[in-house]
């Protein structure tokens, strides 16, 4: 008997994304034993560390012998076997029949396939894990089924540079300010016409000191204000847009043969010769 099983594989650049990943896995319904895991950087108490493990990244081989042990290719177990080994973590998912949405889920994450690209998704036929469907196939052949997805990475470029300085301007500035002067005034008066004791001298001459009052200016600093100069970050969006190309499989019959439980289209010339 085998025993065909769905598993989508994805790799990580940052343990942390991959425990974004299983976060949405298990709040999206996904099971522990559904989940399996292997990476490095796991921090002590964390969601990565409370999963039943199938990977337990002790040993070298590891990895490469339990995804064969899944099902997978070598040669796609010995590529997540070198992530591994280069410091990336690996989150394998049995979909049982929730393919497409455990795909998605890691992609949003930042999981990719083997290739770096595509994620890798497959029925592959491997040992039984308690709980899994258990189908029945003979002479099964694989068509594996690769697209392209548009990646975009941000990095963050001089536009140009404001600067603020000041400059010395120079005004004129008047001003009026009150000043008192003094002057002199002759006044004549009628005398009283009384006799006076005083004999008539020698010419007599009086002085009266005249004084005004003079400006002076002088200069002080004094501070107005201030400006100041810094930047913000706003964000907007930028449209990115490739083509990209995708694999779909199509399904061609010659002579008489019924093909049931496929999703594939079904390209065969049906008219009758």
């Amino acid at each position: 008997m085998t025993i065909t099983q769905q598993v989508v594989v994805g790799v990580f650049d940052d343990h942390s994304q991959a425990e974004q990943a299983i976060n949405k896995l298990l709040n999206s319904g996904f099971s522990d034993d559904q989940i399996r895991y292997s990476g490095h950087g796991a921090e002590t108490g964390g969601i990565l560390e409370t999963l039943k493990s199938l990977f337990t990244g002790q040993d070298t081989g590891s990895v490469y012998n339990d995804m064969v042990d899944l099902g997978v290719p070598q040669d796609d177990a010995s590529s997540y076997q070198r992530e591994f080994e280069a410091g990336r973590s690996i989150v394998a998912v049995l979909a049982n029949g929730r393919l497409e949405e455990a795909k998605d889920i890691l992609a949003s994450y930042g999981g990719y396939g083997s290739d770096r690209r595509s994620m890798h998704t497959g029925d592959y036929t491997s040992t039984d894990y308690e709980g899994m469907p258990r189908t029945e196939t003979e002479d099964e052949q694989r068509l594996k089924l690769r697209e392209e997805q548009l990646r975009v990475q941000k990095q963050p470029v001089e536009t140009g540079e404001a600067r603020l300085r000041k400059d010395v301007v120079s005004e004129q500035q008047s001003m009026d300010v009150p000043v008192t002067h003094e002057e002199v005034y002759v006044e004549r008066r009628s005398g009283s016409g009384q006799p006076s004791d005083t004999p008539i001298g020698e010419s007599e001459t009086y002085r009266v000191p005249v004084r005004e009052e003079q400006v002076t200016a002088s200069k002080q600093t004094v501070e107005t204000g201030e400006v100041a100069i810094g930047k913000k970050q706003f964000q907007d969006s930028q449209r990115v847009s490739d083509t990209v190309r995708r694999e779909e499989a199509h399904v061609e019959r010659s002579g008489d043969v019924n093909v049931q439980g496929s999703d594939v289209e079904d390209t065969t010339d049906q008219t009758t010769p």
